[in-house]
């Protein structure tokens, strides 16, 4: 098992030790979605903040990623990296800066 694997089971591991949902950030109260490394198993860790058009990913380790959302398309909201989107049953996966994020729905494309 990877090093990252490993500090992400363990990172689990104590935030399910008597976590308190509600003495949570605000910002990590949104929906859940998959996410992992780019060739790990995604696992449903992250959360969605919804800002207009811009999707705020949050990682839970504090690091968050935002994407634009126009109609079907979409691109990375800040940085130089570019979101590539491939569909799976009933999902749209995002790769972008080394992670990937499982997203529920189909039909969205990456942006220019």
């Amino acid at each position: 098992m990877s090093t990252r694997t490993s500090s992400l089971l363990a990172l689990l591991l104590v935030a399910g030790c008597g976590a308190d949902p509600v003495s949570q950030p605000a910002a990590q109260a949104g929906e859940t979605v998959a996410c992992g490394p780019v060739g790990e198993t995604l696992l449903p860790v992250c959360t969605v903040e919804r800002d207009g058009a811009v999707l705020i990913l949050h990682h839970p380790d504090g690091g968050f990623r935002r994407l634009q959302v126009q109609g079907n398309v979409i691109t990375a909201a800040d940085g130089a990296e570019v979101a590539t989107v491939t569909h799976a049953a009933n999902a749209t996966e995002v790769t972008i800066g080394g992670m990937r994020y499982r997203l529920a729905g189909k039909g969205v494309t990456a942006g220019p």
